[in-house]
């Protein structure tokens, strides 16, 4: 049977004339939970991205935009250098803890196609990375530690081992309501849900968002509901300008995660040289996880900054706290 592509997701076939922006977009953001007085858990993550303007599909990329399901569709690539950084609880203990998460790095690079329209958003996503000391995390941390007269991280010998660790990924924002508000504004209800693949994490979630500013078409997919890097701001899409503030919550079904379950031969190491067995220093995925975002984002058709604030779940079964929290800050340009 041959499929009618013009009943497919009707909503794409709104008009593409607000689909005006077409201007390259550079980021820097910023994760840390220094604003909640811890240095804990995922502590610290730093983002730089570049998205290209308008493109037309290549015929290989045709089937990841929204256009081939007969819509209009502004469509970008972006790329993303990024390091992540987890700790335990106490990072100037000189030997490795108990019951709590393992030092872990993630230095790593994704390639995303994005398919943007007013009703609906789209990312797909690879990422490749390393982690262990090719990561760099124990000197980034010492180092900035030391400007900022923090506490000295003395367990990175401890960490999770070197190792190359990849996935690929999808991701969807759609929208299920939008009314106009007061003053010129809309508000609006999406839905976004995610799925992951790989040896760095994989995963499934879905949940739901609430946006209230100025022309949430022109910039639906920027926020989404994650506690690392939860502001994506080359999805800004048709938009010349806009505000909005917006909060989110959702549910995720983790199926592994080398920052947790990564292997610790420096962990081994100790334990034998005192005569424990290894395995007292494991921790255990936890696979049913939950995260929630608030923030408030604001460009104009120069550059914008976006603030974030999150809240999840542990990511292990025996975490001593039952939420982690993380403070945001994006800057970006558009040229």
């Amino acid at each position: 049977m041959k499929l009618n592509r013009t009943i497919i997701l009707p909503l794409l076939l709104t008009s593409a004339t607000s689909l005006a922006s077409e201007k390259s977009t550079f980021s820097f953001s910023i994760d840390n939970d220094g604003i909640f007085g811890v240095d804990q858990d995922y502590t610290n993550g730093l983002f730089l991205s570049y998205t290209t303007g308008a493109i037309t599909p290549y015929p290989i990329f045709a089937p990841l935009s929204l256009s081939f399901w007969g819509g209009a569709s502004l469509d970008k690539f972006e790329f993303v250098l990024g390091h992540k950084m987890y700790t335990p609880s106490d990072i100037e203990s000189t030997t490795p803890m108990v019951n709590d998460r393992p030092y872990a790095g993630y230095l790593h690079t994704e390639f995303n196609y994005i398919s943007l329209h007013p009703q609906q958003a789209q990312r797909f996503n690879l990422t490749l990375g390393v982690t262990g000391d090719k990561a760099l995390s124990e000197d980034a941390q010492k180092i900035v530690h030391s400007i900022t007269k923090s506490d000295e991280p003395n367990g990175w010998a401890y960490q999770v081992d070197d190792s190359f660790a990849a996935s690929v990924g999808y991701l969807s924002h759609f929208n299920l309501i939008r009314q106009r508000s007061i003053a010129n504004t809309d508000w609006e209800i999406s839905n976004i849900s995610e799925i992951n693949a790989g040896n760095f994490r994989s995963d499934i979630s879905t949940g739901l968002m609430f946006r209230w500013g100025a022309d949430l078409g022109g910039n639906m997919g920027a926020a989404n509901i994650d506690n690392e890097n939860p502001f994506r701001a080359g999805m800004l899409g048709g938009s010349q300008g806009g505000w909005f503030i917006f909060t989110g919550i959702e549910a995720r079904y983790r199926f592994n995660d080398i920052t947790v379950e990564g292997e610790r031969p420096g962990v081994n190491d100790y334990a034998i040289r005192n005569g424990q067995n290894p395995s007292i220093y494991d921790v255990s995925l936890e696979h049913n996880q939950a995260t929630a975002v608030a923030g408030f984002a604001w460009y104009n058709q120069s550059f914008g900054a976006t603030l974030t604030a999150t809240a999840k779940t542990p990511d292990y079964k025996e975490a001593p706290e039952s939420v982690y929290g993380t403070g945001g800050f994006a800057l970006y340009a558009f040229f």
